[in-house]
């Protein structure tokens, strides 16, 4: 799956394959781009929604058959999935080939590649591109959530969870901002449109993993029946609003603001491990390894984790895990 750094223009690439052979089309192919992020799984060739512009490739002189697009600055300012429908002519024949993007916040910051340990300067032998930056980087993120089980940048999404009979309803992600609520598809709420079909006062726990009601401005039910007032019916669940086995339907931002430091200092010692020499080994489950004057083994731990202590020790704390059991 292709990647775009958000709040870049970076370009995309698509190779023309036509009877198991790289071709040159007939037409310039032009590329209809839509934002998906929140799309179902549909076929896009023939449900394709939401599109945002339309877009003439660049035949690459060198690579006949090659062609880019880039995808407009404006259309990368956050994280979302992008898809590039292709469209083109062969013969008699039109065809439609679709790619999707991701954009996506890099954990380190590149505009300080001195303080990763490499050079800019092509004569230094700690050089390293721009293109081999990124390929580090996204290795060194891919490391970060399959160990953390969650991702450091701002994303929307839905998730589906149950309730247990209390004023808590905790999320398997960490959520920024609520959108929408549904009990058993029906709409609780629409914070956009600022629709409250509950009447319930709902905020987001402290650590952003759940989101919960809030009782502290609510009168009990002795109140209203000493004024003649009938009580709510939100106090009728002395067991809690979100009830056992009820399906609960989230939307909303989800993720962090800002990459946590300590996430962003993982991020730099495996990129450092990316470029490594025994990074190769590490892959390859290699315990021992010994030569006529040295030898090296190593511990249980080097394929547990991101592979490096260091890193394991600085994103301890932002394992999923610990943090859904923290409400």
């Amino acid at each position: 799956m292709a990647e775009v750094l958000i709040r870049t223009q970076s370009p995309i690439t698509h190779q023309v394959f036509w009877n198991g052979d790289i071709t040159t089309p007939d037409t310039t192919p032009v590329v209809k781009l839509y934002d998906v992020t929140n799309d179902p799984a549909i076929n896009p060739a023939i449900n394709p929604t939401h599109l945002l512009t339309i877009l003439t490739s660049v035949a690459d002189e060198n690579n006949p058959g090659t062609y880019t697009v880039y995808i407009p600055y404006q259309y990368t300012d956050r994280n979302r999935t992008l898809r590039l429908q292709w469209e083109y002519a062969i013969g008699a024949t039109n065809v439609i080939r679709v790619d999707e993007v991701y954009v996506v916040t890099p954990y380190v910051d590149f505009n300080h590649v001195q303080d990763l340990g490499f050079s800019t300067d092509p004569s230094d032998p700690n050089y390293r591109s721009y293109k081999e930056l990124i390929k580090a980087e996204r290795y060194a993120r891919k490391q970060i959530e399959q160990y953390t089980g969650q991702s450091f940048y701002l994303y929307d999404d839905v998730v589906v969870v149950y309730g247990y009979d209390s004023d808590i309803l905790p999320l398997p992600s960490k959520i920024d901002t609520l959108h929408e609520l549904y009990a058993r598809d029906v709409l609780l709420l629409d914070t956009i449109n600022e629709i409250d079909n509950w009447n319930y006062p709902i905020e987001i726990t402290p650590t952003g993993y759940g989101i919960k009601i809030n009782r502290a401005n609510m009168l009990d039910n002795t109140v209203y029946t000493a004024n003649g007032m009938v009580p709510p019916s939100i106090n009728d669940y002395g067991n809690g609003v979100f009830k056992s086995g009820i399906p609960y339907k989230v939307q909303g931002r989800f993720g962090w603001e800002k990459v946590p430091d300590e996430v962003e200092l993982a991020g730099i010692e495996l990129m450092k491990d990316y470029f490594a020499k025994d990074t190769v080994w590490r892959n390859k489950y290699v315990k021992t390894i010994s030569t006529f004057d040295w030898d090296f083994e190593f511990t249980s731990d080097a394929n547990a984790g991101t592979g490096n202590a260091y890193a394991d020790k600085l994103l301890s704390e932002y394992v999923l895990v610990t943090k859904v059991e923290i409400i």
